[in-house]
């Protein structure tokens, strides 16, 4: 069983330019909302949720202990705001959960071993999807499917059907989607001559997130 994540938080009073006081006496904000929770404003003590975000994924359950309520909240971390120079911690959103109510997450595809065909240069081994979304309940939660390639021919396909993930986890992308296949070298290098060369496009306009105002 996996250790047991906890964190403190205290109620946070602090919005707008006084966000800018807390962060420099070594506290994080952080918002904690959910379905059936109202938006909690909160401050967590930078070094220690720093330290304890490096041991956990996406979809690690943390139990929050808020000063001043009765019992402690279970929550998953949905967003990190970093500062973009340093990469401290400038803001974290929490998700409030039930542990009784089924969650949708993603979980990222890892693939182990190598085909044959792709050592003898036969084949290319091509990876369609990098994540997958599911349900379950929280604590069913997985970070991570790993799809074991070393069996793999040329013109073999892994579906979304094919995906093989713990009781109690539903996956919710379209069964027939393509996951992981070989293909031939020839036909990989002529399906990427035939691909239009991508345009960067730089993101104008994008939405501020709700505390955005406090930086």
């Amino acid at each position: 069983m996996a250790d047991k994540i906890e964190l403190r938080a205290e109620i946070r009073a602090a919005v707008g330019s006084g966000v800018n006081a807390l962060r420099r006496s070594g506290k994080v904000p952080a918002i904690v909302y959910g379905r059936n929770t109202p938006n909690i404003p909160i401050q967590l003590d930078a070094r220690e949720v720093t330290n304890t975000l490096r041991k956990t994924g996406h979809n690690t359950l943390i139990t929050l202990h808020i000063a001043g309520k009765d019992a402690p909240q279970m929550v998953l971390t949905r967003e990190v705001q970093r500062d973009p120079i340093r990469r401290t911690i400038q803001h974290i959103d929490f998700y409030a959960v039930s542990m009784t109510e089924k969650i949708t997450a993603s979980i990222r595809v890892m693939l182990e071993g190598e085909p044959e065909d792709v050592k003898s240069g036969v084949g290319v081994l091509l990876q369609e999807r990098d994540t997958l979304k599911i349900e379950c309940l929280p604590s069913d939660l997985i970070e991570a499917v790993t799809i074991d390639v070393s069996k793999m021919k040329v013109d073999d396909v892994v579906r979304v059907k094919d995906v093989v993930v713990p009781p109690g986890i539903t996956l919710l992308d379209d069964p027939e989607d393509e996951v992981v296949r070989v293909t031939r070298f020839v036909e990989a290098k002529e399906e990427a001559a035939a691909e239009p060369a991508e345009v960067e496009v730089i993101e104008k306009g994008k939405k501020e997130e709700a505390e955005g105002a406090e930086e």
